[in-house]
């Protein structure tokens, strides 16, 4: 790989590497390395400077090679010019420098040593992590740890090791077809599974030849043959199977996965392998675990013989059960299978005789397996329980399925029940879905101010949301179903709002624009609301209506204090303008007033009493002392009070008017 410089110069170096044969790529930042085992040559390319070190460009280069490319062994091609750099481009990673411009052949000579010596040195560091790794095991050994919390924390470095990604220790039983996955990298608790081996044609083949079998891509396998799909999507793409010998036979195989293809492991890899394998075989044995795994299989064989026995008893069921596309398995009353039909060999991946005289219960979640067995009882004792239940089932696949089960007494004259079960993964995980945006539209409606309220056209309320508990003193729990509908509403108007909604009077039959109408509230009382309502369809048929309401008693309340507001603005304008216009009415009118009074007086004093004018100008001045009296209160007006004055007419009443009324 070359790196660093410019595009010309690195091509330049492309182009000679190539032309003698070596594989060689350019990029201008090395990519990370994906594989710890061989991180190549890179050529560091000289580039321009940006620092007035005049080298710096280059070591910064260096730095990021080294830290990004691992294992790598790095050649720095460092101008002749900057000869003073050179201890500064060992300092920041370089293995070797190159001068440049390089002789003739040079750049070649020199990346050929490099690739010579990065292959040893990568070998000698796997070398090194083999070996730490393999002295783990030997730690195991020696203190007697326990099998189970150690195996699968191994098994993990084994695969870290040879950059795998699964490791399982698979352990033979006396059924030739048959094995026990006794430890697995990934999961502690993985024990004891049994596998079918026809199912495994890599393992066999490990097993018959005593040979690690290495498949570099699992679907253009020969040897995997029609599991070959199957493996690569569940197993990997990569497969290593290593066998474990113990007194000259193979009594099982460590198996490795990869989750993508990979080049054939290098010999030192699979020499590591063998020597793992040697280790656990040695492990098995200080454990105790290769007796134990006889003796279940001997257990299991005495289990099998008595199953054999009751299976015999219902060979006249076989070809019903295996006709059935339903997922059947006949099990004792303790829940030891005794068969399983075909759609259930199916499901599970397992084998009839891979699952015969195991309990079922163990393929289920633990916090299950307690009522499966009660259940498995009470069917074999002729007391089934024909209701449905979900179950979580692991296939042999490692895949967790939700099942939906049923068990039938159907059985219980030979003492067994039979459990029924279909997969129902996709439905309950579109449930969950649909359950978890039920409850989210439910809290959306529930913070929903206003009050929402929908019922079927039988008028049961089928949604009450908090906002319409709220408002009427409700409770959901009390309304829905429960309460018809038109008891929220006076009488007559629910179904005048249907009779609304029906109608095509507005331009928009199945909509009710806001309006204002009455709910009724629990105690009783009427409530001022505005009411927008629609009809639900399902296709051109109604199956609901919506009603969503909104209080207006506190709008109400602030628009008639507006109104008082504005009566009493209008009053006292009103009274202002009054007040004005007395005191110019009075203003004006004093001084004709005076005038004439005042001459009225003159005359009156020069008359005689017998002077046939004189009671004439005595009535004129009377009249206009009145009048005076009269205007001297409409200047002291401040407010407005009225009277009758003929039939419906009202005129100011000057004495309630006034400062003294």
């Amino acid at each position: 790989m070359v790196v660093g410089g410019d595009a010309v110069l690195r091509g330049d170096y492309l182009a000679e590497l190539r032309a003698a044969g070596i594989e060689a790529d350019e990029h201008e930042v090395a990519p990370p390395v994906e594989d710890e085992e061989d991180g190549g040559v890179v050529v560091v390319a000289s580039g321009g400077s940006t620092r007035r070190d005049g080298a710096g460009a280059l070591l910064d280069a260096i730095s990021a090679a080294r830290r990004d490319r691992g294992e790598a062994l790095l050649l720095a091609c460092l101008p002749r010019e900057d000869g003073d750099a050179l201890p500064a481009a060992f300092a920041s990673g370089a293995d070797d420098v190159l001068f440049t411009p390089p002789t003739a052949g040079e750049l070649v000579s020199r990346v050929r040593a490099a690739q010579a010596h990065a292959s040893i040195r990568a070998t000698a560091a796997q070398s090194g992590r083999y070996g730490t790794t393999l002295l783990a095991a030997g730690a195991l050994i020696r203190d007697g740890s326990d099998l189970e919390e150690t195996l699968s924390d191994w098994l993990q470095r084994v695969c870290d090791a040879v950059a795998m990604q699964r490791a399982v220790l698979l352990l033979c039983t006396d059924d030739d077809d048959g094995a026990l996955l006794v430890g697995a990298s990934d999961d502690a608790g993985l024990n004891r599974l049994p596998i079918d081996l026809d199912r495994y044609p890599e393992v066999k083949a490990c097993l018959e030849t005593r040979v690690e079998i290495v498949i570099e891509d699992a679907r253009s396998s020969e040897l995997l043959g029609a599991w070959a799909e199957l493996a690569a999507d569940h197993g990997g793409e990569a497969i290593v199977a290593v066998p474990i010998i113990d007194g000259g036979r193979a009594v099982g195989a460590l198996l490795l996965r990869s989750s993508r293809p990979r080049p054939r492991l290098q010999a030192h890899a699979l020499e590591f392998l063998r020597s793992a394998a040697s280790l656990l075989s040695l492990l098995l044995r200080a454990s105790g675990a290769l007796s134990s795994v006889r003796e279940q299989t001997r257990r299991t064989s005495l289990a099998r013989q008595e199953s054999e026995r009751k299976s015999r008893a219902l060979d006249r069921y076989r070809d019903f059960l295996d006709s059935s596309s339903e997922c059947m398995v006949i099990a004792d009353p303790d829940g030891t299978a005794l068969y399983l039909n075909r759609a259930a060999e199916q499901l599970t991946g397992f084998r009839r005789d891979g699952l015969e005289g195991r309990s079922i219960a163990t393929l289920v979640d633990p916090a299950q397996r307690e009522d499966l067995e009660a259940r498995m009882r009470l069917s074999a004792a002729g007391e089934s329980a024909h209701d449905w239940f979900d179950l979580t089932l692991q296939t042999t696949s490692g895949e967790r399925l939700i099942v939906s089960a049923s068990t039938s007494s159907a059985l219980a004259e030979v003492g067994a029940a039979i459990v029924s079960f279909h997969d129902v993964t996709v439905p309950r995980r579109l449930e969950a879905e649909l359950q978890k945006s039920n409850e989210f539209l439910a809290r959306l409606i529930d913070s929903i101010v206003d009050g929402i309220v929908a019922s079927d056209l039988r008028g049961r309320v089928i949604l009450f949301n908090k906002g319409a508990a709220r408002l009427t003193g409700w409770t959901a729990e009390e309304v829905i179903r429960k309460v018809p509908v038109w008891r929220l509403y006076p009488r007559g108007q629910a179904q005048a709002i249907m009779d609304a909604l029906r109608s095509d009077s507005s331009g928009q039959r199945g909509r009710l624009e806001p309006s204002r109408m009455e709910i009724v509230s629990r105690d009783g009382t009427r409530i001022p609301v505005s009411l927008s309502a629609s009809l639900v369809y399902e296709g051109d048929r109604e199956v609901a209506i919506v009603g969503v309401v909104s209080d207006l008693r506190e709008q109400l309340r602030i628009e008639d204090s507006l109104a008082e507001a504005h009566e009493k603005l209008i009053l006292s304008e009103r009274e202002a303008a009054i007040a004005e216009l007395a005191g110019t009415a009075a203003h004006e009118l004093n001084q004709p007033l005076t005038s004439v009074m005042g001459y009225s007086e003159l005359l009156r004093r020069r008359m005689e009493p017998s002077d046939p004018h004189f009671r004439a100008v005595d009535t004129i001045l009377r009249e206009a002392e009145r009048m005076a009296e009269i205007v001297r209160k409409i200047g002291r007006i401040t407010k407005y009070e009225t009277k009758t004055y003929v039939g419906s007419t009202q005129i100011i009443d000057l004495e309630k008017s006034t400062h003294d009324g």
